[in-house]
């Protein structure tokens, strides 16, 4: 997400806009120098309990008068009403990443309607969800109105997705044991039971047992990472399997790869995965949750699958590590689709638009 803000600060600056960042406090240690030449200014608020983190807003909201208030990953349900109180910006947006409707509370269903009613007809708040998955979710799950969810999709920073020369492609190989001719098989996520690695271990059992040479590598850290590993051993295919840990240069190891899996088995809002597969000119084999199939385009930039489904998934990657010729028609497909409709530039250029919208609609307002 720094990524993002990083480009938009920049863009603003530009403009003329004053950029204020608020991260909680582990966060801006870690963030604050990629905002270095932005223009943009970070601010940190206290995530320790309820009362503290109010207080940091205030503090934040009272110094800086801003015209324009953006949430991205925040519970907006107590925070707008202090917004409007306090601060009174022009335009306050939230962006909704990961909302899902399986199994939420009668209380939160309440929140939600109240939310719609009072808060965003009351305070003019735009609501924008990053796939339309979300937005269905956010209206017919959550009941909100139709016309106060916009969809703005993410995007991604094509710049940063350059073909390995041989040299490096060596060195990276070297690096992770790969033997050249290997086919590679990437899945980067967060090791957690929605993310359906389990899925793909099953799936890439079944792989091996046709192509003894493919490589799979597990791109991540999460609260599954040993019990996954464990698995990997007791389906005998621990030889095959890398985990990698987590890492920063996805992207390289995008250049690696024959195919990347996206194996999740709920409703992906927007996985900014697929996007670097697109990026990267690499065919996706993904299930077909969420918000995954507005960005794969079945049987053109990859191949989807039903969640849940080891023996889909196995025969979809077969397919393309059989096929490599298919596989690279469906790579540079999907590059074409990503650099049309979800570049970061684009993502950029259309949230600033939505500000100056907002702006110049509620100057007309007496």
């Amino acid at each position: 997400m720094e990524e993002y803000a990083v480009h938009l600060s920049r863009a603003l600056t530009q403009r003329g806009w004053r950029s204020i960042l608020v991260f909680s406090g582990p966060l801006a240690a870690t963030v604050s120098p990629h905002f270095e030449g932005s223009g943009a200014v970070i601010e940190v608020f206290e995530d320790a309990g309820t009362f503290k983190r109010y207080r940091s807003l205030v503090r934040i909201l009272r110094t800086y008068r801003p015209d324009i208030v953006h949430f991205h990953f925040f519970n907006v349900f107590t925070v707008l009403p202090i917004l409007a109180s306090l601060s009174r910006p022009r335009a306050i947006f939230f962006t909704d990443h990961v909302r899902e409707g399986e199994g939420i509370s009668w209380k939160t269903k309440v929140q939600c309607l109240l939310w719609d009613r009072v808060v965003l007809r009351l305070l003019g708040t735009r609501v924008l969800a990053v796939s339309d998955h979300i937005k269905r979710t956010l209206v017919n799950k959550f009941k909100m109105a139709p016309g106060r969810v916009q969809v703005l999709y993410n995007g991604v920073n094509l710049r940063r997705f350059q073909a390995l020369d041989p040299d490096q492609a060596t060195s990276l190989r070297n690096e992770l044991h790969l033997q050249s001719g290997q086919a590679v098989v990437i899945c980067a996520s967060n090791l957690r039971p929605e993310k359906g690695i389990s899925d793909l271990l099953a799936a890439a059992k079944e792989v091996l047992a046709n192509k003894p040479d493919c490589i799979f590598l597990i791109v991540g850290d999460g609260s599954m990472a040993d019990k996954l590993e464990t698995e990997a051993e007791e389906l005998g295919i621990e030889r095959s399997v890398r985990f990698t840990g987590l890492r920063s240069d996805v992207d390289r190891l995008m250049g690696l790869a024959d195919l990347v899996a996206v194996p999740s088995t709920c409703g992906e809002a927007a996985p900014f995965v697929v996007l670097e597969a697109m990026a990267s000119a690499r065919p996706t084999v993904a299930t077909r949750v969420g918000g995954i199939p507005e960005f794969v385009e079945d049987g053109v930039t990859g191949i989807l699958v039903s969640p849940q489904c080891p023996g889909e998934l196995a025969h979809a990657c077969l397919r393309l590590v059989d096929l490599p010729n298919e596989a690279a028609a469906m790579g540079r497909a999907g590059e074409g689709r990503v650099k049309a409709h979800f570049s970061i530039d684009r993502w950029v250029r259309d949230t600033v638009e939505l500000y100056d919208n907002a702006l110049r609609v509620r100057s007309l307002v007496p």
